[in-house]
């Protein structure tokens, strides 16, 4: 049943679907950002997207991906990112190109960009520790493609 509910989803919905059945299997593993959840008011493809992520503990590279069913080329995005130890490396591409961010305690990120999305009409933010493992990441990401 499962099974044929993914085969009637976009690729990026069912590639989503299945990393959540992963992860609610207990095969994720434990020192990596995840995308946890995300909502919006089904009225258009174009409104904007809620999505939140999370890493209890982050010690090695992760990447987060975020999907839609426009057909718009760019999204905007906001993000917000914090940690409560350590620090991690948020790594994104802009219009402009790759950028990246240090996210500390004391220092955390909000960056409003505009993005281009890929072939398969997402876009993804990558999470990396520096000097050691980071603990308590929590963030928000918002974006819709108008």
């Amino acid at each position: 049943m499962i099974l044929a509910r993914l085969a009637s989803c976009s690729s990026g919905r069912a590639l989503a679907a299945a990393a959540a059945l992963f992860m609610l299997a207990g095969c994720a593993p434990k020192d990596i950002v995840t995308g946890s959840s995300c909502s919006n008011a089904v009225l258009s493809v174009h409104d904007e997207w809620t999505c939140t992520v999370k890493g209890t503990v982050v010690g090695r590279p992760s990447w987060v991906s975020f999907d839609t069913e426009s057909r718009n080329h760019v999204a905007e995005v906001n993000f917000t990112i914090q940690v409560t130890k350590g620090s991690v490396r948020v790594k994104y591409a802009d219009l402009s190109g790759s950028q990246q961010i240090i996210v500390t305690p004391s220092e955390p990120a909000n960056v409003n960009m505009k993005t281009r999305m890929s072939s398969s009409r997402s876009f993804t933010l990558g999470f990396e520790p520096v000097n050691g493992t980071a603990e308590g990441l929590t963030g928000t990401v918002k974006y819709s493609t108008p």
